[in-house]
């Protein structure tokens, strides 16, 4: 490897740089910073605009002591960015996503006695919730310090792709972090440089400030094919190692945050969704494009490790654990938006085809470990917050997965122990679309309906029946006597419709389930029945997650005070429901 030995300049415990952080839109860099001590160079519209990457570039030098262990662990880094691509969101998922935000997005219900007292009923479960915590600070931003260090100061040149793309995956995961607590450590990390105990915090608004220049900035210096290093498959669990489509994960990420601002800063969203769809690498293509984590346990020809355990978590939450259930909200979603005669003679049905693939009929549990079904049963959701359950597979419909034949991927048992999780699809891209045409962002992809009814068809086709889309949008109330909000001018009635179907297409992704709802107030999730944290009115919805007792105890002098779970996040700028339980009507659209 070639030595940088001009950076051999000890900076020792470098000072931390200041947070102060200019808002300022980041139209993608007209060329590539291939040097470090390169000045940020000019972009977007404005050619006197330059960006501010003070605070997100690498410091200019280390210590020789620094890099000598830098280069003690070069045989290895392919195995930690494996791990740092796998373990993001799945880690522990129980515990940190699928009894809070996959509830809180209305997914699934508890199905468990012994969790009354936790999460899925808004108390705050530190032994659970402190792990996504854990994770991201003590896992993935050490993982992330020690391959931005090593691919900056080793062979900047060589590692450059590489580099760009452990900034991308680190911004998609700290984006999911901001969403989940609000205000967080971010900006001290970024750099790569040891953090303290004591973190400082940044606000959401600067924390996505830094994602969208990363954001930007890895967008642009990537460049596919022309580094001399390259992951090998493998190693790269979100891409297998093709640096286009993490250009375009970047771009498309790009316009899902900047939709996430537009209520609380329109004039940024729009500017940093006009440089996304703008930019010369383009945007999600198709369904090959979808963000993924192949779980351990699958075969190694699907891009598992063929090893025990690591199965998907999902399917272990609903259907091995029995923890958890069909939420209402799932079962009024594929029974209420469609028809019913019109899904009869359009598609042979009275419920939404989706459903009978992703969900068992009420069954008792030994019957589904042998493989047989109710047939007669109706799907069953349970309402968030009803405690009247016990691990029980008979009243309540769990996820629809072939327990005998975990490592194959079955058309009709979606939920294989082997399935894929989904944490940005292709039909979600559609959606994003939609919505950015209803703001009029863009007019390039076609009409607003023309892409709401095209992220339906991706959704049907990721679920691998296209032949039922068309048939299931024809059987939509909004095309059988409702009033279709497509053929007039009220975009609130239209954003309900897309956001509706959004939430449909990228389940189970709690993560961006819960954050849409609460940005929308759509789709309208039926109030929590037993809500037990007092901070929470009863009748209002949980708005974050708090943070870790460690952080309390250790860095309380940084944290923001006066938050709690009831405590909207920067970008939810409207409470859901009224002081009285009642929904206010939603207000997307400030011009």
């Amino acid at each position: 490897m070639k030595l940088n030995n001009n950076r051999l300049l000890g900076l020792g415990a470098a000072a931390l740089f200041a947070s102060a952080l200019v808002l300022s839109c980041t139209d993608g860099f007209e060329e590539i910073n291939t040097f470090p001590y390169d000045e940020p160079v000019s972009t977007g519209t404005d050619p006197n605009a330059a960006v501010n990457t003070d605070d997100i570039d690498m410091p200019g030098s280390i210590s020789a002591e620094d890099l000598a262990s830098l280069q003690s662990g070069v045989s290895t880094i392919g195995q930690v960015f494996k791990k740092f691509t796998y373990e993001g969101l799945v880690n522990d998922y129980q515990r940190t996503t699928n009894l809070t935000h996959d509830i809180y997005a209305g997914y699934f219900a508890n199905n468990e006695p012994n969790f009354f007292n936790g999460s899925p009923n808004y108390v705050y479960t530190d032994g659970w919730s402190a792990m996504r915590w854990d994770h991201f600070y003590k896992d993935r931003s050490q993982e992330y310090k020690s391959l931005v260090n090593t691919f900056w100061f080793i062979d900047h040149d060589a590692y450059r792709n590489a580099f760009y793309m452990t900034r991308i995956w680190y911004a998609f995961l700290a984006s999911t972090m901001t969403d989940t607590y609000g205000d967080i450590p971010f900006g001290v990390y970024v750099q790569g440089m040891a953090a303290p105990e004591q973190a400082p915090y940044n606000t959401q608004e600067e924390v996505y400030d830094m994602l969208f220049r990363m954001l930007a900035q890895a967008a642009d210096s990537i460049q596919p094919g022309t580094c001399s290093f390259k992951f090998a498959d493998r190693e790269d669990k979100v891409f297998n190692g093709d640096e286009a489509k993490w250009v375009r994960f970047a771009n498309s990420l790009r316009l899902r945050l900047a939709l996430r601002i537009s209520n609380v800063d329109p004039e940024r969203a729009e500017k940093e969704a006009l440089a996304a769809l703008a930019h010369p690498g383009g945007m999600m293509q198709s369904q090959d494009d979808n963000v993924e984590t192949v779980p351990n346990y699958a075969p190694i020809e699907m891009g598992g490790e063929n090893e025990g355990g690591g199965e998907n978590e999902v399917a272990n939450c609903s259907f091995r654990y029995t923890d958890v259930v069909m939420s209402l909200d799932m079962e009024q979603a594929y029974n209420n938006l469609i028809d019913k005669d019109a899904a009869l003679a359009n598609t042979g049905d009275t419920i939404d085809p989706r459903c009978k693939i992703c969900w068992y009929r009420p069954t008792p549990y030994n019957f589904l470990e042998a493989g047989r079904e109710m047939p007669n049963t109706q799907y069953h959701g349970c309402a968030i917050g009803d405690n009247n359950v016990n691990n029980m597979t008979d009243v309540y419909s769990p996820l629809k997965v072939d327990h005998n034949n975990g490592k194959v991927l079955s058309d009709t048992h979606w939920f294989s122990y082997s399935r894929p999780y989904i944490w940005f699809g292709y039909a979600e891209f559609n959606f994003l679309l939609a919505e950015a045409t209803l703001r009029g962002w863009t007019d390039a992809y076609g009409t607003v309906e023309d892409l709401f009814k095209q992220g339906i068809r991706e959704s049907f086709n990721y679920y691998h029946m296209p032949d039922e889309a068309d048939g299931y949008i024809s059987s939509l109330k909004i095309y059988n006597g409702e009033a279709n909000p497509f053929e007039g001018s009220d975009r609130e009635a239209q954003l309900e419709q897309i956001i509706t179907q959004k939430w449909l297409a990228i389940f189970p992704n709690g993560n961006e389930g819960w954050a849409e709802f609460r940005r929308t107030d759509y789709p309208r999730l039926n109030n929590h029945l037993n809500n037990r944290d007092g901070n929470i009115p009863n009748g209002k919805f949980i708005k974050r997650v708090g943070y870790a007792q460690s952080e309390i105890d250790y860095n309380s002098e940084n944290m923001p005070s006066g938050v709690n779970q009831g405590t909207r996040v920067w970008w939810d700028v409207q409470d859901t429901n009224d002081d009285n339980g009642n929904r206010n009507t939603p207000n997307n659209f400030w011009d």
